[in-house]
């Protein structure tokens, strides 16, 4: 399979789908897109097929990790997000190419930034194929496979490489710690062999990003409905059309958490629960979708998503659920990414099983 190139042409359709996969993780990334635009000016980055590694080929995995809130308050600097992989170049690691932890949202375009800087190729694969909130939630660690040797780096001159841990969820505790410790923003950065990323992988999620992205700008130029040319390409359900009229957040233990409510125009008013990205939605003690759907809250006009930070009083909004991704249906995987995985007293619930909208 040819590899592609993103350039300043496709960045704006990265950044439209990754903030769909993101579930809420975040909207559409403006300033790393202007972060990306800026790069992409002199030099363009290379997507490459997963398979196109070599077993030995050794991939720096890089995201943002922390509260998608905390990240709007500052520009966005590429040579932050390469730093945690020069830290683990300073540890004699010697890297061919560069992959993103998950898909979503700023997490989408921080890995061309950070392949930008380098001059390495980006590997079109993550390890989520979407967004969620926690280390664990991973491809990698729901197969057992070590997401170490990791570094971790804020914006001033403080880094953390962690050089093992016992499973994922210890990766997660340790990593949300510094995290947090740091302001809730860290770039971090992984080493992993081909041979891994090929086995673990999800395969495409770029690619699916750029897609879904020229969708929605396709329609938007076309003054076509964006939300409805979404739902048909990616199989989705609508769940609700209405009205925000309540919103609660709050950022703690380096997650934002809160419960949206949206009143239709007939009807009761359905919650939507997000822990970072998107849980659950609810009408009374009804609960209509859970994760791993891809919960998606869109703009009803523009069908631009709208990510948990960006959640405002009066909003008229369309929720969404697109089904999930094949590899999250096991019962092993289920037990993490479904609604038990986040606290939830029920079993994954989803509209895709019923086969109709509401």
């Amino acid at each position: 399979m040819p590899s592609t190139r993103i350039d300043t042409e496709t960045l704006e359709a990265l950044g439209m789908g990754a903030a769909i996969l993101s579930a809420g993780g975040g909207s559409f990334p403006y300033l790393e897109c202007l972060c990306a635009a800026d790069l992409l000016r002199s030099t363009t980055v290379e997507l490459i097929p997963m398979d196109a590694l070599s077993d030995d080929a050794n991939v720096a995995m890089v995201a943002m990790a922390g509260a998608p809130l905390a990240m709007t308050e500052r520009f966005v600097d590429a040579d932050h997000f390469a730093k945690p992989v020069r830290a683990l170049e300073a540890l004699g690691h010697r890297f061919d190419a560069i992959m993103g932890h998950e898909i979503g949202s700023m997490n989408g375009i921080i890995p061309v930034l950070v392949a930008a800087r380098t001059g390495l190729p980006l590997v079109d694969a993550d390890t989520m194929g979407r967004s969620f909130p926690q280390a664990h939630m991973t491809s990698f660690a729901l197969a057992g496979v070590p997401m170490t040797p990791m570094a971790l780096c804020d914006i001033r001159d403080n880094s953390v490489v962690m050089t093992e841990a016992l499973d994922g969820r210890w990766t997660e505790t340790m990593m949300r710690a510094v995290t947090t410790s740091f302001g809730s923003i860290a770039a971090i950065a992984s080493a992993a062999r081909g041979a891994t990323i090929k086995a673990h992988g999800i395969a495409g999620t770029p690619s699916r990003a750029i897609r879904i992205g020229k969708a929605i700008l396709a329609a938007q130029q076309d003054q076509s409905d964006a939300v409805a040319t979404l739902l048909q390409a990616e199989a989705g359900i609508e769940l609700v059309r209405g009205r925000i009229v309540d919103i609660a957040r709050e950022t703690t233990g380096g997650f934002v958490r809160g419960v949206a409510t949206v009143m239709p125009a007939n009807g009761d008013a359905m919650t939507v629960h997000f822990q970072n990205e998107y849980a659950v939605v609810a009408q009374g003690d009804t609960i209509l979708a859970t994760v791993p759907d891809l919960i998606c809250v869109l703009d009803a006009q523009r069908g631009e998503p709208i990510g948990t930070e960006a959640l405002r009083y009066a909003q008229q909004v369309v929720v969404a659920a697109l089904p999930p991704t094949a590899a999250h249906m096991t019962a092993h995987a289920l037990a993490v990414l479904g609604p038990r995985g986040f606290g939830y007293d029920f079993d994954y619930t989803s509209p895709h099983q019923r086969g109709s909208s509401h």
